[in-house]
């Protein structure tokens, strides 16, 4: 070999696949946000489903709180928290729970925040928000979680 031959047959491979790698890592990336997304939903879902159990064997949302649902089979991976203290993962869900309303949140790994909340006539809403504690999204106006 001459000259620069070999470090050019080692370098532009290198150079191709960090370029592929690129281009995968951009092209994946709204799927990645979609799947966190989801995930935090998924755990809101869980552990609202959850909520609803215990209020009808206990007959009030009020009983369903972070530290009683800790007990609850299918949760056990997540960490529930007081409702005065904000998700800062999707697998860390913010609880509140009165007689009139249950509120759970989670951020999901995008950085956005997910709610749930459900009222004593069974009627859930959803919604998103900046603040990711359960107490200030039990207040927060609907506005649904749109294509996540």
């Amino acid at each position: 070999m001459t000259g620069n031959q070999g470090f050019w047959k080692a370098i532009l491979p290198m150079a191709a696949g960090g370029l592929l790698l690129i281009g995968l890592v951009l092209g994946f990336r709204p799927l990645a946000e979609t799947g966190a997304v989801a995930y935090a939903q998924s755990n809101l879902r869980a552990t609202a489903d959850a909520a609803e159990r215990v209020s009808e064997t206990e007959g009030t949302l009020e009983i369903a709180t972070a530290l009683r649902l800790r007990n609850e089979a299918g949760l056990d991976d997540l960490l529930l928290i007081d409702p005065d203290v904000s998700s800062n993962d999707s697998e860390i869900v913010s609880v509140y729970a009165t007689e009139e309303r249950w509120t759970a949140a989670a951020r999901a790994d995008t950085g956005a925040c997910f709610w749930i909340r459900i009222e004593a006539s069974g009627t859930r809403s959803l919604g998103t928000g900046t603040d990711c504690s359960a107490e200030d999204a039990s207040e927060a106006p609907s506005s649904g979680w749109g294509a996540g």
